[in-house]
């Protein structure tokens, strides 16, 4: 069977992203003659995958190489299923990652926040007005110092039924392999303070996103320009 150059393209980008993680012999593809042979290549590979230990995000790019080369049918409807599912799966996992960062943040609870960060990757943090922290050991002392400051604040200053918080807003999320990039605007407390821009890197780790870098700056006015 002879693939068009479009997809073609699309299954060797997948397969040298996760060339690693690859189940399949590149050579079975190239050396299959005929469309049989290539769905049975590609059903024998769904069902090694099926019982593997695979993190399914990861998956992603092998599953989409798979689904450039097979025809509609069966085949065709599981993959596509498949990688709707790890899609959905990554994005809820991002979303859920970037809640319990700003709910460690607003409750200043540094335990919850040092379980938000990465322990496998390197990590970096900028925090307002601020020079550039690296290194798990760095950025961990930072968060302690700021969220002991502001649970003392929270404390001393706010009723019972009140809590600090922040508010992600403008939120835009994109999604690649292994990593997450996500940009927002942070209202902090009642919304009353400056907003601040803030850009959020998390990476697959142990089969959830653990946060590998965290930008915020002030929001410029756009007056005088």
């Amino acid at each position: 069977m002879m693939l068009s150059s479009t997809k073609l393209h699309i299954f060797l980008s997948a397969f040298f992203g996760l060339v690693n993680l690859f189940i399949m012999p590149i050579d079975a593809f190239f050396h299959s003659t005929t469309s049989s042979n290539n769905r049975r290549l590609v059903k024998k590979a769904l069902s090694s995958s099926d019982n593997s230990n695979i993190d399914p995000i990861l998956e992603l790019p092998i599953l989409e190489a798979r689904l450039a080369i097979t025809e509609d049918g069966d085949d065709f409807e599981q993959l596509k299923e498949r990688i709707d599912n790890a899609k959905t799966a990554a994005e809820f996992g991002v979303r859920r990652a970037q809640l319990q960062f700003y709910e460690a943040f607003g409750d200043g609870d540094y335990e919850a926040m040092e379980r938000v960060w990465s322990k496998e990757h390197p990590i970096s943090c900028i925090h307002p007005c601020q020079p550039r922290l690296e290194g798990y050991a760095a950025v961990m002392d930072s968060w302690k110092q700021i969220l002991s400051i502001s649970s003392a604040m929270s404390f001393e200053n706010m009723d019972e039924d009140d809590s600090f918080h922040i508010e992600p807003a403008r939120v835009q999320m994109e999604i690649c392999g292994s990593t997450a990039i996500v940009s927002c605007v942070e209202m902090a407390g009642t919304g009353d303070g400056p907003p601040l821009e803030a850009l959020n890197i998390y990476k697959r780790e142990g089969g959830d996103w653990r946060m590998t870098m965290h930008m915020a700056a002030p929001v410029m006015s756009s007056s005088g320009f």
